[in-house]
């Protein structure tokens, strides 16, 4: 039973949601080596990575109330394309092997990356009466969702917005 002049209900009690801004993906190599293959050399060989850079997977409060990193990335990750990483977890800091069939003597970078998504949020939680939004917070969020090694050619032009562009953009 309704009371006349009693707040409507807008929401389901304790509910969280989560609004993004700026959300966005893109390839980040955690481990390069340019090399250089001979003439007469050329075959499958096993490389050695160097450790260029971390992605860590985590939030940031700017301001307002604190929502759990676990539930930021959680939200975080039915707007992207893929499985995120769980919150705390970061890229390997040591050397990687990437196995590739360099086929065509040249200079080569070996690669190993991540496909970081970042993105801003405003999340907010329903109170108790589910009469409208409380413990309203923003802030920054940061994870991984895709891997991927391999070897790309100094002289060679990649498609846009793939690792191996990435990869020779930042170390070719």
């Amino acid at each position: 039973m309704t009371t006349a002049g009693a707040a409507p209900i807008v929401c389901e009690p304790g509910y969280k949601s989560a609004k993004w801004n700026d959300l966005k993906t893109s390839w980040t190599i955690t481990h390069a080596k340019q090399i250089h293959i001979a003439s007469g050399s050329t075959g499958t060989y096993t490389k050695s990575a160097t450790y260029r850079k971390t992605v860590t997977s985590g939030r940031e409060v700017t301001g307002g109330a604190s929502y759990s990193a676990s539930w930021v990335i959680s939200s975080m990750d039915a707007h992207v394309s893929g499985t995120l990483t769980k919150s705390g977890e970061k890229t390997k800091e040591t050397s990687e092997s990437v196995t590739h069939n360099f086929n065509k003597s040249g200079t080569y970078v070996v690669f190993n990356g991540v496909k970081k998504a970042s993105g801003y949020y405003t999340a907010k939680t329903c109170n108790t009466n589910g009469t409208g939004w409380t413990r309203e917070g923003y802030g920054k969020a940061r994870s991984w969702v895709v891997r991927a090694e391999g070897a790309v050619k100094c002289s060679e032009t990649p498609g846009t917005g793939t690792a191996p562009r990435a990869a020779k953009n930042a170390y070719c």
